[in-house]
């Protein structure tokens, strides 16, 4: 296990910078996802760590080795890192079969002869590919593919692992499949994992911390549960699902919650991480699931009255855009919580009371301009 410490990473194209001086720690044996978008920065960092980019200015230390310090001139290349890599496109070679292509960076490492054999069938058996060592790598599935690529990045046991989006040209149950197959070995083995992904599911199932990245930037570093629960933008709320994300005036303001009018005449009450003040104007985000359907006559705050403008049947669940005082709110609404009320599967048209409970709202930081932008967004994603 190796523990990497990053000081001050940049990498600049040009005169335009991906990556503004990120100070980041990952911890032996941790496995940290970088999430974020096309663009963010996450594949950069993940290659400048790699030592596939040369930082532009910065340091990188691995253990107790200084494998970049762009003062110094001190630049690591990959192969003497002592590091794993896993490629969203495989990257196997051809002409090689299964058992050469897992070999090879134990042959370039120097390891020999009855070791060598003994390695590869080790690590072929980890993965669940022992009966193909002798077949052509390119003629296996592509989950066999990336489990050839992923035993090839173990083979030499290295102290840290990078994946770049290694799961992306999989179908769906692969994907799991491969996911789980991923983590465990990272637990079996003790490694230290760098995975780099878009998908905001596969980063909570696989991670103990994630990294959001924005602009070559740190948007927000928390384990999954921190993430999940109490996003600290727009951006990250975004990102990890809140299909809700309204601006809106404060009206009252506590020290836990303060509710916030997010259209004229429709108050939600949110919980607050930091101090606001009345008349703040605020971002409140939730998920579709924090809304909830109302009886007739209720009374409080975060209720409001609403026509349903598109209905969606998803199972044990109703996926609902519903309109009220100018404001687009997407809800899900389970099938069960529905017949408790007596209520069938409410339809386009259809006016019902519904409530935003205060547990599930969250006051984050906002983007100027954004109420529209998210509603129109809410609006296209059910449609």
């Amino acid at each position: 296990m190796t523990e990497v410490v990053v000081s001050g990473l940049t990498k600049k194209y040009g005169a335009k910078a991906a990556l503004h001086g990120l100070d980041v720690r990952i911890r032996s044996g941790e496995f940290v996802t970088l999430l974020g978008p096309s663009g963010c920065g996450k594949t950069t960092t993940l290659r400048c760590l790699a030592g596939l980019e040369k930082p532009t200015a910065g340091i990188v230390t691995m253990g107790d080795r200084v494998v970049v310090d762009t003062e110094r001139r001190v630049f690591v290349p990959p192969e003497k890192r002592h590091i794993g890599m896993v490629f969203q496109s495989y990257a196997l070679w051809p002409h090689l079969t299964v058992a050469e292509n897992v070999g090879y960076p134990l042959r370039v490492g120097g390891m020999r002869g009855v070791e060598r054999r003994e390695r590869i069938a080790e690590v072929l058996d980890a993965v669940g590919l022992a009966e193909y060592g002798d077949r052509s790598a390119t003629a296996l599935s592509g989950g066999q593919q990336q489990r050839v690529a992923l035993a090839r990045a173990l083979a030499a046991r290295p102290g840290i692992i990078f994946y770049d989006e290694p799961l992306s040209n999989l179908d769906t149950k692969l994907r799991f499949t491969m996911g789980r197959q991923v983590r465990s070995l990272h637990d079996e083995n003790g490694m230290t994992s760098v995975y780099v992904t878009h998908d905001q599911e596969e980063a909570i199932t696989l991670s103990d911390r994630i990294i959001v990245m924005n602009h070559g930037l740190i948007e927000q570093d928390g384990t999954p549960e921190d993430l999940y629960d109490r996003p600290s933008s727009a951006y990250v709320a975004d990102f990890m699902g809140f299909q809700n994300i309204l601006t809106g005036v404060v009206v009252e303001a506590g020290a836990r919650h303060a509710d916030v009018e997010v259209a004229e005449g429709l108050i939600l009450r949110a919980q607050v991480a930091e101090l606001v003040r009345m008349g703040d104007t605020v971002t409140v985000a939730f998920r579709a699931s924090h809304v909830h359907v109302e009886p007739a006559g209720s009374t409080g705050v975060g209720l409001f009255r609403g026509e349903v403008v598109h209905s969606t049947f998803v199972g044990s669940s109703v996926d609902l855009v519903v309109h009220a005082r100018g404001a687009s709110v997407q809800a899900r609404i389970e099938r069960s919580e529905l017949e408790r009320l007596g209520l069938g599967h409410p339809s386009a048209g259809d006016t019902l009371e519904f409530r935003v409970r205060a547990s599930g709202a969250l006051v984050v930081k906002g983007r100027e301009g954004q109420r529209q932008a998210y509603a129109t967004e809410a609006v296209n994603m059910v449609a």
